[in-house]
C-alpha cells in the first residue's frame, strides 16, 4: 500500500512502477523521466538529484545521471539487475512504511505532481520498429476475411515469426492520427483501383515491447538469453489503410498502408512488474502448428506467455472486443531469438509490435478486418454500424493484469480520427 491516494481500480498502483517522460505544463517543457501511481507522476529526476535513488544505482549512479534526460534509453540500457533495484527503491519510497519523502513537504512538492500537470512524451528513441503476426486466430481470421473462409494457417506458422520492418519515424504517442491518402483497392466486389483518401480505415490492438541493452553485430540470442534484453511493455495501435495495404502487399508486404502512423501508450511496463502474471502459452492443439526449429524452442512448461486481458472501445463508450494475451504462439524472448539469429544486431529503444491480439470467438478480434469480414458484415456499435472507421471516431485500447487493488495495468491509448483534409501539401 503506498501512503498516496490511489483508486482500487487504477492500473497504476504500487505493484506497477512503469517508466515515461514527461515535462511539466506552462513550463519550460523540459523533458525528465518519471513514474505514474494511481493519478500521480512522480519526478525520477528529483528523487536521483537527492541522492535517494544512489544505493540502487550503485557504481552506474556515481558519474552519470539517468532520469534527468529527455528519453529512457540511458536508463533501459542498464543491465536488468540495477532497472530492477531503481524500480524496488522507488516502489520503496512510494509504500506507506517509508517516510523520506512522505514527510518531507519541500521534496515532495517538486518530485509529485498532479497527471493533469503534465504532458507525456514518447518514452524512447526508437532505432528500429519490427512488427510481428504471433496469434493464429488473427492469422486465419484476417486470410479468410480478404481470401474466403477456407483459406488456412499460413504453412510456416509455427516454423518462424512472420514480420515486416516498420517505420519508427511515425511512432508516437499522440491522440489523434490523420487518415491517409495513396492508392488504394476498393473492399468492393469489383476491386476497383484508384487514387484517394483510404476509406477502409482500421486499427490492430497489439503489445508493444522495448529493447533494453543493445547487441554487438554478429551476436545470436536463444530464448533464454533475449529476455534480459526486454526492457518494458506498451499497448500499441498499428493503425493500417487496409485499401492502400491491399494494393501493395504482394510482393514485398505492407509499406503505406501501415507507415502512416503507429501509436504507443506513454507508460513502459517492465517486465518485474508482470512477473505475478506469467503463464504457459494456451495454443489450441487443434490448429496443428509445426514445432518450432531448435534455436527457437522453449521448455514446454516455459511460462512466457502473460494473462493479460485486453479491451478495446470506441467513442461511444461500447465495448467492442475483449481478448487474452496467452494464445500467442511466439513470445517476444522467441521474436528477439529469430530476429538476431542472422547476426542482425539489437539496439536499444528498438520496438517489436506483437502483431494483433486476436482469440476465438465473437467479439474476441483485435481488429475490424476480421470483426467485420473485411467490410462485408459492419459491426453494430451502440446502435451505428462500423465496416470501417470514420472521421471522428475514437479508439480506446486498455489492458490490466490481475484484480482490482493490486494488479498491473497499462493505462489507456486513445486515437481519434481526423478527416484527410488535414494533410498538407508541400
Amino acid at each position: 500500500m503506498s501512503w498516496l491516494d490511489v483508486a482500487p481500480n487504477s492500473h497504476f498502483s504500487l505493484n506497477n512502477i512503469p517508466f515515461g517522460i514527461i515535462s511539466r505544463r506552462g513550463t519550460d517543457a523540459t523533458r525528465v523521466c518519471a513514474t505514474r501511481i494511481g493519478d500521480n507522476v512522480v519526478d525520477l529526476s528529483v528523487l536521483e538529484a537527492e541522492g535517494l535513488l544512489s544505493e540502487a544505482f550503485g557504481d552506474e549512479g556515481s558519474t552519470r545521471r539517468f532520469f534527468a534526460k529527455p528519453t529512457l534509453n540511458d536508463f533501459a540500457a542498464l543491465p536488468v539487475e540495477t532497472r530492477d533495484a531503481v524500480r524496488l527503491a522507488i516502489q520503496s519510497l512510494l509504500s506507506a512504511s517509508s517516510s523520506t519523502l512522505r514527510e518531507n513537504a519541500e521534496l515532495r512538492q517538486r518530485a509529485v505532481l498532479s497527471i493533469d500537470a503534465v504532458e507525456t512524451h514518447l518514452p524512447l528513441t526508437i532505432p528500429d520498429f519490427v512488427d510481428y503476426s504471433i496469434f493464429p486466430a488473427h492469422a486465419l481470421g484476417a486470410g479468410r476475411a480478404i481470401f474466403g473462409p477456407d483459406t488456412p494457417l499460413p504453412p510456416l506458422f509455427g516454423r518462424l515469426p512472420m514480420a515486416y520492418n516498420g517505420r519508427a519515424g511515425t511512432v508516437s504517442v499522440d491522440e489523434v492520427i490523420v487518415r491517409p491518402q495513396g492508392q488504394i483497392r476498393a473492399f468492393s466486389p469489383g476491386r476497383e483501383v484508384s487514387i484517394g483518401e483510404s476509406r477502409a480505415l482500421d486499427w490492430e490492438f497489439e503489445l508493444g515491447a522495448f529493447v533494453s541493452h543493445s547487441t554487438k553485430p554478429g551476436t545470436a540470442l536463444s530464448p533464454s538469453s533475449a529476455q534480459s534484453h526486454i526492457f518494458g511493455f506498451v499497448l500499441l495501435n498499428d493503425w493500417s489503410a487496409r485499401d492502400v495495404q491491399s494494393l501493395e502487399m504482394v510482393p514485398l508486404g505492407p509499406f503505406n498502408g501501415k507507415s502512416f502512423a503507429t501509436t504507443i501508450s506513454p507508460w513502459v511496463v517492465v517486465p518485474a512488474a508482470l512477473e505475478p502474471f506469467k503463464a504457459e502459452k494456451d495454443i489450441a492443439p487443434e490448429l496443428g502448428l509445426a514445432p518450432p526449429p531448435e534455436y527457437l524452442q522453449e521448455p514446454s512448461s516455459a511460462k512466457t506467455a502473460y494473462d493479460i486481458e485486453f479491451a478495446s472501445d470506441p467513442s461511444t463508450a461500447h465495448l467492442v472486443a475483449t481478448a487474452n494475451y496467452r494464445p500467442a504462439a511466439w513470445s517476444f524472448p522467441q521474436l528477439l531469438a529469430y530476429q538476431t539469429f542472422s547476426g542482425a544486431r539489437l539496439q536499444t529503444g528498438d520496438l517489436l509490435g506483437s502483431g494483433t491480439i486476436s482469440n476465438d470467438g465473437p467479439r474476441k478480434q483485435g481488429c475490424l478486418l476480421e470483426m467485420a469480414k473485411g467490410g462485408k458484415e459492419p459491426l453494430e456499435v451502440g446502435g451505428e454500424q462500423r465496416a470501417w472507421l470514420l472521421d471522428g471516431d475514437e479508439v480506446v485500447f486498455s489492458a490490466r493484469a490481475g484484480p482490482e487493488g493490486s494488479g498491473v495495468g497499462f493505462g489507456e491509448l486513445r486515437g481519434k480520427v481526423l478527416p484527410a483534409s488535414h494533410l498538407q501539401a508541400a
